[in-house]
């Protein structure tokens, strides 16, 4: 919505899985058919992202605080890990979520300590998010930056 409303690109990483794991197998890196998640995306995602020529609003759990860095240009939208734990539930009943609890927790503690801006999701309607970042970011979003 919010790459919409301002013009903005709006990059998926889950929407480039399947390349990524095709562009990994290709150069070697790994197995095709075995899924996206054992070889580093990381360049994949930046060799995608960079060469934009408009602000971009990159979306996924793989984008980490050390990956994009934590400057003005950044704001992590993080549900508690409570919150995280009844929204996995909810997806998947009766579900191994460890795997999904991993990466929220991998992603709070590359926050922690950092000046980076996060803002907490908890029973926040997607409008109520969506104004949450606007007001954090400001005159930025008119300027296109």
């Amino acid at each position: 919505m919010l790459a919409r409303k301002y013009g903005f690109q709006w990059y998926s990483v889950d929407a480039h899985a399947f390349d990524h794991e095709e562009r990994a197998a290709a150069a070697g890196l790994h197995v095709l058919g075995t899924g996206p998640g054992d070889f580093d995306r990381r360049p994949m995602i930046m060799e995608d992202v960079l060469p934009l020529e408009t602000s971009v609003v990159v979306d996924g759990a793989f984008v980490t605080p050390a990956m994009a860095g934590v400057g003005e240009n950044a704001v992590w939208l993080m549900p508690s890990k409570d919150e995280q734990l009844v929204r996995l539930e909810g997806r998947n009943p009766g579900g191994d979520h460890r795997g999904l609890v991993w990466g929220w927790e991998l992603v709070r503690g590359q926050l922690e300590g950092t000046d980076a801006h996060v803002i907490v999701v908890d029973g926040q309607t997607v409008e109520q998010t969506l104004n949450a970042v606007e007001q954090r970011f400001g005159p930025l979003l008119g300027s296109g930056e």
